[in-house]
């Protein structure tokens, strides 16, 4: 994929990944696919709580959880069946191309933090939308009056928000970067 690849270009090859390497989540009801998708959000809330004391392995970690993280979301955002573009239009009141256009409108100057103050701020920016996601859920378990689907629609795009924002800060070519985890996840797949 080019710099100029889209969201929606990302979207449908998340959902071409997912039917052919991710058939036991694919296959799911809609409400078991989210409830899986926010467990791995928490995975990657308690990745960035953990302290790594050599910031080589700090920056390996980042970017990976950073890959991770990006693939589950645009899998829960095709789950919702979300045009991620348009959401994000309509949150933040801009328009842009394509993914590197997005990730440069987003930037919010977090380019003079160090690695340990970013998974900080990443920590928090992920844990709010996660934990507000984990409690929609369950609070469909218990048939709470709570409008499930809107907090899963605006987290998830506050979640690809901050990531595209992680992207730019780390100064990764997060299209590149999901390729490679997508071709790993892959190779890894017998069928």
């Amino acid at each position: 994929m080019s710099e100029s690849t889209t969201l929606i270009d990302l979207q449908k090859r998340q959902r071409e990944h997912d039917r052919g390497h991710h058939r036991d989540i694919y296959t799911l009801p809609y409400f078991n696919r989210m409830n899986h998708y926010v467990l791995h959000f928490s995975k990657y809330v308690g990745r960035l709580s953990q302290d790594y004391p050599d910031g080589g392995q700090l920056t390996t970690q980042l970017e990976q959880t950073l890959a991770d993280s990006f693939i589950v979301a645009i899998a829960a955002a095709n789950t919702l069946n979300l045009d991620l573009q348009a959401q994000l239009e309509e949150m933040f009141g801009l328009e842009a191309e394509g993914i590197e256009e997005w990730t440069n409108l987003l930037n919010q100057s977090l380019d003079d933090m160090g690695s340990s103050e970013l998974k900080d701020w990443w920590f928090k920016r992920m844990a709010g939308p996660t934990g507000r996601m984990a409690n929609a859920l369950e609070s469909l378990d218990h048939m709470e009056s709570i409008n499930s689907r809107q907090i899963l629609e605006e987290d998830t795009t506050e979640i690809v928000a901050n990531l595209l924002i992680v992207a730019e800060s780390m100064d990764l070519d997060l299209v590149a970067v999901l390729d490679a985890r997508w071709e790993e996840i892959e190779s890894n797949s017998i069928l």
